[in-house]
């Protein structure tokens, strides 16, 4: 398939490396030049930085872009046939629905950073307008995952909110971590063989099942002690409090 990329962020840089291996990239937009360029010079690619120099000559499209641009390109373009895919996952298929008579879905579960490849597989959450648009955005998704989920915007959001809890909620507690060790002269990396043996142990049993903690054993004095050593990082102190009053909640504690 001969595909138009819009957009030259992470998800863009993924999906275009992903899908040269076996579909040309004609033309990559972006609004920033340079960005637009670099990409597009990898694939040897056309580029440009306004959406109406949108080549005809392509069979699908796909908006790799944050949500706020993707509600004002679509907006803006309109294509005669050619497929139209967004990539977010929280905005509905029905933003697509006046931009092509083809239009989808194709979501990846999972965090994407342009230059740090992904070491485990994940699943394409997928949705499409109808049966033939269906087959193409299939043909598009299984040459990135065999792990593909059809499932409906609302479906596609709920998974879109429990990974910002499970990865960018993660991402900013282990940076909190690192900057308390850093106030504290303490050694981040100490932690790394806590944090690991934590997802596998996630991976392989019920997280409930594994908790430990003073909060779980509502062991007061240590919850105390705790709490009164964060009296100067207000922010974190904080979040020790939710975090323990909702295991304890969630262990019969309270």
């Amino acid at each position: 398939m001969r595909l138009v990329i819009i957009g030259s962020g992470n998800v863009a840089h993924f999906f275009a490396s992903r899908w040269s291996v076996h579909h040309r990239i004609v033309q990559v937009i972006s609004r920033n030049p340079e960005h637009a360029r670099a990409l597009a010079h990898t694939y040897h690619a056309q580029f440009t930085t306004h959406l109406h120099e949108i080549t005809p000559d392509m069979d699908a499209c796909i908006l790799a872009v944050n949500d706020d641009a993707l509600m004002e390109i679509a907006a803006k373009l309109r294509l005669s046939h050619q497929l139209v895919v967004h990539t977010s996952g929280s905005q509905s298929i029905e933003l697509l629905r006046n931009v092509s008579p083809n239009y989808g879905v194709i979501y990846p579960l999972q965090t994407i950073s342009k230059n740090i490849p992904i070491r485990h597989p994940f699943p394409l959450l997928i949705e499409s307008s109808h049966a033939e648009a269906l087959q193409q955005i299939r043909l598009l998704a299984g040459d990135i995952s065999e792990n593909i989920q059809e499932v409906n915007s609302a479906t596609r959001r709920q998974y879109h909110l429990i990974a910002v809890f499970a990865n960018n909620f993660v991402y900013h507690l282990l940076a909190e971590v690192k900057k308390y060790c850093e106030t504290h002269e303490l050694i981040f990396d100490e932690c790394l063989p806590l944090v690991a043996e934590t997802i596998d142990r996630v991976a392989a049993y019920p997280a409930f099942s594994q908790q430990t903690g003073p909060a779980k054993r509502n062991d007061q004095q240590t919850i105390r002690i705790h709490e009164s050593m964060l009296t100067d990082e207000p922010e974190l102190q904080a979040l020790y409090r939710i975090f323990t009053h909702q295991i304890r909640k969630r262990h019969a504690h309270d």
